[in-house]
């Protein structure tokens, strides 16, 4: 018995014949889906996202995908070419293939076997991208809104060239902690305070100098959580202050606020570095800032993807990461091996990295030879002590922003600090 003729769309047989295509072959119309087609193998191709949602049999966050191909579907990779799915918004719980034949018509009034597959996919919308993704629109409408365009600035130039750097990691935005359970005080509001208190003592104890360029690192835990769930990347459970949503919001309008303090001073080169905290949180707020920096001269941002990124400033070369994922020991020669040419060109190097929560100093000597030495600088933290921190004994490290002056040839020069005054930001009992 010959197979019936089927719809190569909607797998259905209710179609009627409508003329013929420029090559004479039969066109058929589906009374079912409304779609023409000829029986031939290469008018199959697979249905538009458009036509996709017809398809699609939709509950909020579950769906079903049902198609009909000419080709065999062998894996995931396939299906999603093949039913056109939109790997943004779902994610594959499980798929089927089937396969059967149908008789197609000859030019020659003839019936040939053609076989025919038909996939069905279970899918799940992916809630925590979409949220993420949803935010991330409605910064770049607010962006858009504002199109604020920068003047650049024409700062004085001086004979002498100096790099400004500002340190501030591990600021913790949205960490909550309790006096009277952690011994220090901590929320959204006391971050911003402590943020931009130490950058003005910063400014105006390095104002003594000529800067030519200022360094930002932006980063290295800025944020406390990840999610909406007040999980780190690694899914550690956190004292939060508030909502996820304004958090971000909150820190990343922190952020363009100390860029536009510094850049009254000198062009600013921000360098966004991902902590273990906020690995995908950092990422977003540097897309962010490239956004709203986009036209402004005297900003750039650094929002690559890789977790180690490298600064150049004449003779010195300054590496940073967090220091969660490396050992500490393997820095230096990391840095030979990821930047030989601004290795060979440079004289001063060194690391920064964050997340021990304490300041230490390694000085590693390669061949043993001093001048091929290379800096590897922990350093402080601002954010206060939490209940977990606390109760581990992990307590008495002092809080505190570094600055550090670099001339263009002679390399480090001045160091500053800006220690946080735990009396200061303690709230007042009732």
């Amino acid at each position: 018995m010959t197979p019936p003729l089927v719809c190569p769309y909607c797998n259905n047989t209710s179609f009627v014949k409508r003329g013929f295509s420029v090559n004479k072959k039969q066109r058929y119309f589906c009374k079912v889906c409304g779609k023409t087609f000829s029986i031939n193998e290469t008018d199959f191709h697979p249905p538009s996202r458009k036509y996709l949602k017809e398809l699609v049999s939709a509950n909020k966050d579950v769906a079903e995908i049902t198609s009909t191909v000419n080709e065999r579907v062998l894996n995931e990779q396939d299906l999603i070419r093949v039913c056109n799915i939109d790997t943004s918004i779902w994610e594959i719980e499980r798929w089927v293939c089937n396969k059967w034949e149908v008789g197609v018509k000859t030019p020659k009034d003839g019936v040939e076997i053609k076989p025919l597959y038909q996939v069905k996919a279970w899918l799940r919308r992916k809630k925590e991208e979409i949220l993420l993704k949803n935010i991330k629109e409605e910064i770049k409408d607010e962006i858009k809104k504002f199109s604020l365009k920068y003047p650049k600035i024409f700062y004085k130039k001086h004979k002498e060239k100096y790099l400004l750097e500002i340190d501030m990691p591990d600021l913790h935005f949205g960490k909550l902690a309790w006096n009277e359970e952690s011994g220090e005080d901590y929320d959204i509001k006391i971050a911003e305070e402590v943020a931009l208190d130490s950058l003005s003592s910063l400014i105006n104890q390095s104002s003594v100098y000529t800067i030519d360029r200022i360094l930002f690192p932006v980063g290295n835990d800025y944020f406390n959580v990840n999610n909406k769930f007040n999980t780190t990347v690694h899914n550690t459970l956190q004292q939060e202050d508030t909502r996820y949503q304004k958090t971000f919001k909150k820190g990343r309008l922190l952020a363009i606020r100390m860029i536009d303090m510094l850049s009254t001073i000198a062009p600013v080169d921000v360098v966004i570095v991902p902590g273990n905290h906020d690995e995908e949180r950092t990422f977003y707020l540097g897309d962010s800032l490239e956004c709203w920096y986009h036209n402004n001269p005297n900003v750039t941002v650094d929002n690559r993807a890789v977790k180690r990124k490298y600064y150049l400033y004449g003779k010195n070369l300054i590496g940073f990461t967090h220091g969660y994922y490396e050992d500490l020991k393997k820095l230096p020669l990391l840095m030979s091996l990821e930047q030989p040419e601004w290795w060979a060109i440079t004289k001063f190097r060194e690391w920064q990295t964050g997340d021990k929560h304490h300041k230490k100093e390694i000085f590693t000597y390669l061949r043993e030879d001093e001048s091929q030495g290379v800096m590897v600088r922990v350093l402080r933290a601002l954010s206060a002590t939490d209940t977990w921190h606390y109760d581990k004994g992990f307590v008495g490290a002092q809080r505190a922003a570094e600055a550090f002056v670099r001339h263009f040839e002679n390399g480090l020069i001045a160091q500053f600090l800006s220690v946080v005054s735990c009396e200061k930001y303690t709230t007042k009992k009732d």
